[in-house]
């Protein structure tokens, strides 16, 4: 008897966390080509004038994007919109970023993503001007890289 009710309790909490278990949005990259300057030069520069252990051993640069999001096929919509910084060289990037007001401010680690965006997508394009600044440990700063972003789109 007492088997088949513990049994029976498993089974209920097998389906309410089933029904707690949030829905998976649908992850999809979003077309940002038009995004200007596009393959621009990042000139680095040393965090300090001196470097010395710590913030000293980092490396910064900044650039200034019009960025340009295709939204047009999640049109009359709603969804969350992210920044993506992948794994890629030299490692340990991040980046942060201020906006002129359409999308989020914020900052990401590589490997990570942060919102930039959330509601009702109501015209076929976002556009924003971004001061993007990108950080990275100058030890690891061996040649030039290629910094590689893209921008996910979560529909509701």
């Amino acid at each position: 008897m007492s088997f088949t009710l513990r049994r029976m309790s498993r089974l209920w909490f097998c389906i309410i966390w089933l029904l707690a278990a949030p829905a998976f949005a649908k992850t999809t990259v979003i077309d940002d080509s038009g995004t200007l300057p596009y393959n621009a030069a990042l000139a680095m520069r040393w965090a300090q004038a001196v470097p010395r252990g710590g913030d000293g051993l980092l490396m910064v640069g900044q650039l200034q994007l019009r960025l340009h999001l295709n939204v047009a096929p999640f049109q009359h919509h709603t969804g969350r919109i992210f920044l993506v910084l992948p794994m890629q060289q030299p490692g340990g990037m991040s980046a942060s970023w201020t906006t002129a007001g359409r999308l989020l401010p914020g900052a990401v680690q590589s490997g990570g993503r942060t919102l930039v965006y959330s509601g009702p997508i109501t015209t076929p394009f976002i556009e924003d001007t971004v001061q993007l600044t990108i950080t990275v440990d100058g030890r690891r700063m061996l040649g030039t890289y290629p910094v590689n972003f893209r921008f996910e789109i979560d529909e509701d």
